[in-house]
């Protein structure tokens, strides 16, 4: 594989996006309010560390995947623990993928079809996707990219008519610092899934310049995510902006525009189905490489499709149980769940430098 560092860029930039440009600002309104800037710029800040300790781990054996020399950090059966427990956290946030679809078309456009249908067509399609291998997810996201950042110019455009900007005084005059805290270690968990870009090597190089690149992606989703809720804002206030589910698309629909601007809703929602597939995918993807490695490479051909397969009765299950997805989605046990994987390379590196100062380092 041939990846560019912009390739790279864009690839993360949509990556990030599918999840906390549609979920994460609803999310932001109701628990923070008017502080919720601060609890993005928090958590992108936290997010940025967890970065540079991931590109760190990276770059202990350059011609080598995490997930093969780790054993020699962490010990064989810590590794393969930490493996297990990733491949685990992959195969649940793509159910919730999953899910994620059926209740957005099924509350949208495709009311009284079965959940079970949607979630089998698709699974299917990211079962697809997962096969084709990492290159061709890349390419995807290359495909879309451009897409993505003018309806994302075009979405802001829409919104300005209808902002109250004599809210923005509030943004400065209300602080919690307990709410800021809690909140930004919620959005670290929704911007610090580096781990996952671990399995881009050997193939791509870890280095400072991957750093720097994947530094600016996580800067940019920041600001397309605060101008998001920004907007959510300034049209909706925080009391009614927190009953919304989908605030983006309550906007568009509300636009005063009835030209073809006025119809953005079916682009938006096609790109961020887009970058939903491209999501699951690779974390199936990810999945397959870690119950390969603990198989030791055993059943290559059935294992995208019995991962793809759990995820989707995980969905089909909270699908039968809407209340209790809606309690796990943004629980405390969840959130503790993403931190602690989103964490494991500082894990690493700490075990390396403890080597390294004890005279083990890695040969």
């Amino acid at each position: 594989m041939h990846t560019t560092k912009w390739q790279l860029f864009r690839f993360s930039m949509i990556y990030f996006s599918s999840q906390t440009t549609i979920f994460l600002i609803p999310i932001l309104v109701e628990t923070s309010g008017y502080q919720g800037w601060i609890a993005l710029m928090g958590g992108s800040f936290l997010s940025l560390c967890i970065l540079f300790f991931t590109i760190q781990v990276g770059r202990l054996k350059p011609d080598q995947s995490w997930i093969d020399f780790g054993k020699e950090i962490m010990g064989t059966w810590l590794h393969r623990l930490m493996v297990f427990l990733l491949l685990c956290w992959c195969v649940y946030y793509a159910s919730f993928d999953i899910e994620n679809f059926v209740l957005f078309f099924g509350s949208n456009y495709t009311r009284g079809t079965p959940p079970i249908f949607i979630q089998i067509i698709i699974g299917l399609v990211i079962m697809y996707t997962a096969t084709l291998g990492i290159t061709t997810i890349i390419y995807m996201a290359d495909g879309i990219f451009l897409i993505f950042f003018m309806a994302s110019l075009l979405s802001v455009y829409m919104f300005m008519p209808y902002a109250d900007f004599s809210m923005l005084p509030a943004f400065l005059h209300y602080h919690d610092p307990g709410i800021a805290l809690k909140d930004s270690i919620s959005v670290t968990s929704w911007f610090a899934e580096w781990i996952v870009f671990l399995f881009l090597a050997p193939e791509l190089r870890m280095g400072s310049k991957m750093l720097k690149i994947l530094a600016v992606s996580s800067i940019s989703i920041l600001l397309i995510v605060l101008t998001g809720w920004i907007m959510t804002m300034l049209n909706f206030g925080p009391h009614l902006g927190k009953e919304l589910q989908y605030p983006f698309l309550e906007m568009i629909r509300s636009s005063s525009h009835h030209n073809i601007l006025g119809n953005l809703d079916p682009l938006l929602i096609g790109i961020w189905s887009a970058s939903m597939f491209i999501h699951a995918a690779f974390l199936i993807y990810i999945a397959c490489k870690c119950a390969l490695h603990l198989s030791k490479q055993k059943g290559k051909r059935l294992m995208i499709p019995l991962l793809t397969v759990c995820s989707t009765i995980i969905a089909y299950l909270y699908s039968r149980n809407i209340v209790m997805y809606y309690s796990n989605f943004n629980s405390d046990v969840i959130i503790g769940f993403w931190l602690f994987i989103e964490c494991i390379p500082v894990y690493y590196f700490i075990a390396a430098f403890i080597r390294s100062k004890t005279g083990q380092a890695l040969k």
